[in-house]
């Protein structure tokens, strides 16, 4: 369940990440800029996304054990997963607390500012309102053609690995080294 939750927590960040840019002194009112900024871009929003994804893997968990859970036990899942979210994203020290210098480091308060205006205009809502289904039909793109280069990159790693003479099916000879892990 942990590795759930930490993957979770990989995909919000990886949600909320910005370009980089020269930084500024963080005021409370860049805070409070980089909080509105958050929230009309739907990055708040990431933490309901999460919620189903948390809720929906740890109930197929739960339904793959034996014996069968009564139905009380999805409904508590259910309800728990997305109040813990909330709370945890808001609280001192959450989510908000550490994403907010992750702006700051990489944005000033005039390009914050400049965004905040640019997602208040009818064009700038648009961009919010289709982000989510091209991210998701991006995400299923990326996949199918990662499934179109795999051979390919299979096929030119074992020609590259044969022409410098490595041999990749070879059996390990007892004492040998093994390869460095890269740790």
């Amino acid at each position: 369940m942990h590795k759930i939750i930490a993957t979770a927590l990989v995909v919000l960040c990886a949600a909320t990440a910005t370009l980089p840019a020269r930084a500024d002194d963080l005021t409370a009112a860049k805070k409070a800029d980089i909080l509105k900024l958050m929230e009309i871009t739907g990055a708040l929003r990431i933490g309901d996304a999460m919620s189903q994804s948390i809720v929906a893997q740890i109930t197929q968990n739960l339904k793959a054990r034996q014996p069968p859970l009564p139905q009380k036990a999805y409904e508590i899942v259910a309800d728990e997963v997305p109040k813990v979210i909330s709370e945890e994203l808001t609280a001192k020290g959450g989510y908000i607390d550490q994403i907010t210098p992750v702006y700051h480091r990489h944005m000033t308060d005039d390009e914050i500012k400049g965004l905040i205006a640019f997602y208040s205009t009818p064009l700038g809502k648009k961009a919010v309102s289709v982000m989510p289904m091209i991210a998701q039909e991006g995400m299923a793109v990326a996949k199918g053609w990662a499934r179109t280069i795999g051979p390919k990159l299979d096929q030119r790693l074992k020609a590259s690995f044969k022409q410098a003479g490595i041999d990749i099916d070879a059996k390990p000879q007892p004492g040998a080294n093994p390869a460095p892990s890269g740790k």
